[in-house]
């Protein structure tokens, strides 16, 4: 017995090729005859098994590719970038949210911040994270990529798979630190999941959060009415990946004030048997309507008399009473009144010792001329003075006799007025008067009654109020 030299396989020593694998035996010693070569079959079994090597190492191969395929796929970071793109433009913030790396305890919500991503640019975002990783997957460092206002937003982050073979290339996102500035005493407010309780002034830390937009709630305790408020956080770094969250409430303390400080204040329609001035302030309160103030006193008659009602929307508030409102504003009325008059008298009495004067002038005149011309224009046309003054200047102007007269003083001394139509002008008057060979003082006091036109005064009438004669 040998082995074929070709394969292996056990046969006899006639056999001239092998039952295997079909190799040609040469046998030296035998003679040389020319014989036809002998065919022979493969047995079945042995050709089955064969084959199904042959499978075996065609699938085994083909399964290698296909999976080496799907990891190249799997961790391909441009296929990543492509993919986390079409989730951006088709508004999908849950998928786009799901190609980034987030920390289990930080607190994230997928349309703040989709939403955030958007107003920082998602374009310059994008090709920031493409340049970053075609860095790192070089063998390259990769800058973290900030924000805005400077806050660390995104680092690349390389895992190695199937020992070094493969790199799984990830987007971290880096949190801000959020903080809550209390606003009141007693407060809670509620974030995201997250729920704290301090006083007013107190920094509470509530957590690591995403940037973007997050909705709160919060409520204080008070004794008169109850305090709730809520509104939208846009939770973004200040540079530092740090926010402190301030947030409004519609409440505080309200200062109260009065018409009448003796009051008795009342709240929600309840007496706090105290007056306003003793119960000036109240709070915490809420400034959202829901609280009415108002307070009681007593008029002159001794009837109580209630406030105007006030419902509470700001920090002051002043309760008034309609009678003292009334005597306040009867009160401001005579003051205006008062100070209209006055400048009223004020402009009208620096005009009267120019008007006077000029009168005088003129009447000195037409007495020495017996000229009514002079004094024409002071007093109304076809009223009873300027008949009066007409017939005096006519009968200066017939007298026969030598007269003349020289005014020496006109002093004004006081001015009233009960309308802005009439003037009454008080005056002291001073002259000499020559009668042929004599001479008299005249001391006179007048009263001159002005009417109020558009461009000046008229006079009325001129009583005289004393006249003191001396013959000197």
């Amino acid at each position: 017995m040998g082995k074929c030299s070709n394969c292996g396989l056990e046969r006899k020593e006639s056999d001239k090729f092998c039952l295997n694998c079909g190799h040609e035996f040469k046998n030296k010693s035998a003679p040389a005859t020319s014989v036809a070569p002998l065919q022979t079959k493969i047995p079945s079994v042995k050709r089955k098994k064969r084959l199904a090597g042959l499978l075996t190492a065609a699938v085994f191969l083909g399964a290698v590719i296909a999976a080496h395929l799907f990891l190249e796929a799997k961790y391909d970071v441009s296929k990543k970038i492509i993919d986390m793109n079409q989730a951006f433009s088709k508004e999908d913030p849950t998928k786009f949210l799901s190609y980034f790396m987030v920390p289990d305890d930080v607190i994230s919500d997928e349309e703040g911040f989709y939403d955030f991503i958007e107003k920082e640019g998602w374009t310059e975002v994008r090709n920031r994270l493409k340049t970053e990783s075609v860095l790192v997957e070089n063998g390259g460092l990769a800058d973290i990529i900030l924000d805005s206002n400077g806050n660390k937003l995104l680092s690349i982050v390389s895992e190695p798979k199937l020992f070094g073979l493969y790199h799984d290339i990830s987007f971290l996102v880096h949190p801000v630190a959020l903080e809550v500035l209390m606003p009141l005493d007693k407060t809670t407010i509620s974030i995201a999941q997250k729920t704290i309780t301090g006083n007013a002034g107190d920094k509470k830390t509530v957590g690591k959060f995403l940037p973007g937009s997050y909705g709160w709630t919060a409520s204080a305790a008070s004794a008169y009415a109850p305090i709730t408020s809520k509104n939208t956080a846009d939770v973004h770094g200040d540079g530092d990946n740090f926010f402190l969250l301030d947030p409004a409430l519609d409440a505080g303390t309200l200062t109260v004030t009065s018409d009448v400080a003796d009051a008795i204040l009342w709240i929600d329609g309840k007496s706090t048997k105290k007056t306003v001035k003793e119960q000036n302030t109240i709070g915490p309160v809420p400034f959202d309507g829901s609280l009415k103030i108002s307070a009681e006193t007593t008029d002159a008659s001794g009837k109580k008399v209630e406030s105007v009602p006030l419902v509470v929307n700001t920090d002051t508030a002043h309760l008034t009473f309609t009678h003292v409102q009334e005597q306040a504003a009867n009160a401001a009325a005579q003051r205006q009144q008062e100070e209209e008059m006055q400048e009223f008298m004020d402009f009208h009495e620096n005009n009267m010792p120019g008007f006077i004067q000029d009168f005088r002038n003129g009447f000195e005149s037409a007495l020495n001329d017996g000229d009514y011309f002079y004094v024409a224009s002071y007093f109304p046309m076809d009223s009873s003075i300027e008949a009066e003054y007409i017939a005096k200047m006519d009968e200066h102007a017939n007298s026969s006799v030598y007269y003349y007269y020289d005014f020496l003083t006109t002093e004004i001394t006081n001015v009233e007025a009960t309308d802005r139509n009439t003037l009454y002008v008080y005056t002291e008057e001073e002259f000499l008067y020559s009668l042929e060979d004599k001479l008299f003082r005249y001391f006179k006091t007048k009263v001159y009654t002005l009417s109020i036109i558009k461009n000046g005064y008229h006079i009325t009438e001129i009583k005289e109020l004393t006249n003191v004669k001396k013959e000197i």
